[in-house]
């Protein structure tokens, strides 16, 4: 695997982000694999992320839920009495959401969203942000979007947390199989656990985001495991470019399960998955 340098503003580097961006837009549009992945998260999957959207929404808040795939987290926020906007960049997945009188659905790339500045109390986004080429966009765009006082909610895998390989590593050695192209055999694991805890501890001690990309694996036959993701997301980047924006960081971590709670509160900028609160001011 092969990290990409930051995405630069230049005209060259203008060019291949776009057409990045164009690629993955193809790919999200044509892939019916990747569709009946989708398919398989269930409501049980999804839980856990409406109910932290729902513990930071307020009765009547507008709430936009960013990528949302076939649209079953959005249906189960307007479940508990909000009016929801589901969009996701990818007609297909969205042409079987399920309809519901709360919910709007709209096809929309997450880089240049089609509302008004601050129109909605509540934007969140459950594992989209390690999908986008250009993260200071997409992020531009939630802040843009949110109402002062209002939440921004992201969660999703944390790709450079050196506890996930290691997670990994214990499952190879149980004779069961780690995540593909992240930790495929012991050793794998091991080259993947300390190269993100040197990218985190860099990370850490830097007063600036670093976003960091890699190629993504867009082929049918590598669904799954984030093979798709571009972005190797960090919350260590996520606090930094939105403490510089002026935003309040509520929750670093919050975690899920008994493991991931205390993970969240020991080790939040290390735990291997992403669930931050935030405040626009």
């Amino acid at each position: 695997m092969r990290i990409l340098p930051r995405i630069v503003s230049s005209e060259t580097t203008d060019g291949k982000q776009k057409s990045l961006r164009e690629r993955m837009r193809q790919f999200y549009e044509s892939s019916e694999t990747y569709r009946g992945f989708l398919d398989a998260h269930d409501a049980v999957y999804l839980q856990t992320y409406v109910d932290l959207v729902i513990q930071h929404a307020q009765p009547g808040d507008r709430i936009l839920d960013m990528g949302c795939g076939n649209g079953l987290s959005t249906y189960l926020m307007a479940e508990r009495g909000f009016q929801v906007v589901g969009t996701d960049i990818s007609s297909l997945f969205l042409q079987d959401a399920r309809p519901h009188p709360n919910v709007v659905y709209r096809v929309s790339d997450a880089h240049e969203m089609p509302f008004a500045d601050e129109s909605f109390e509540v934007v969140c986004s459950n594992e989209l942000i390690e999908h986008v080429p250009d993260v200071e966009n997409v992020l531009h765009e939630m802040i843009r979007l949110t109402v002062p006082g209002g939440r921004i909610i992201i969660s999703g895998p944390n790709l450079c947390s050196p506890i996930m390989p290691l997670l990994d590593l214990l499952q190879l050695l149980r004779g069961k199989q780690g995540r593909p192209i992240w930790a495929e055999t012991r050793r794998h694991a091991l080259v993947m656990a300390w190269r993100n805890f040197a990218i985190s501890f860099r990370k850490r001690f830097s007063r600036q985001a670093n976003f960091l990309y890699r190629d993504p694996d867009l082929e049918d036959r590598v669904i799954g495991g984030d093979a798709d993701s571009v972005y190797l997301a960090s919350p260590i980047d996520l606090e930094r470019y939105f403490t510089r924006h002026g935003c309040r960081i509520l929750k670093l971590a919050v975690g899920f399960g008994s493991k991931g709670r205390l993970l969240a509160k020991g080790v939040p900028r290390l735990s291997p998955y992403i669930s931050m609160v935030v405040q626009r001011q």
